[in-house]
């Protein structure tokens, strides 16, 4: 037991260590979940999520757990529809990556105030880390 102990306080340390950090906001853009997969970075092309089935963003497993990330460089980036943990303070929520942001993460609003309890719109923009994550925690096949 104590063996077993030692290997997940290793393991989650190195997870910590391998972090990215930057900053959340919100779009309530990613809170339509009528929004056309084919209007964001994540659309068509081998990694597109129209590609992969699914044609709008509440059509997303999780939904409305989405979001830009700088993780996304862009149209038919390998990133697009990959689950990550999204961390604030002692909270955590796993993202799907639906479109490219230039830094950090902009989240639907209700993603950011599921995260952030309720602050989304009072304070705008939080200090989280990510780390990826496997797409089951997503949904995701």
């Amino acid at each position: 037991m104590q063996f077993t102990t030692i290997i997940f306080s290793i393991i989650s340390a190195a997870a910590t260590a391998f972090a990215a950090s930057g900053t959340a906001a919100y779009d309530t853009t990613y809170d339509t979940g009528s929004l056309s997969t084919l209007s964001i970075s994540c659309s068509d092309g081998i990694n597109g999520l129209n590609t992969k089935g699914y044609p709008s963003l509440g059509s997303l497993p999780r939904f409305p757990r989405v979001g830009a990330s700088s993780e996304v460089a862009g149209w038919n980036s390998p990133n697009c529809g990959k689950c990550y943990a999204v961390t604030w303070q002692t909270t955590t929520i796993n993202v799907i990556a639906v479109d490219h942001a230039s830094e950090g993460w902009v989240l639907s609003r209700a993603a950011l105030d599921e995260l952030t309890g309720g602050l989304a719109v009072m304070v705008g923009r939080f200090p989280v880390t990510w780390v990826p994550t496997a797409q089951s925690n997503c949904g995701l096949p």
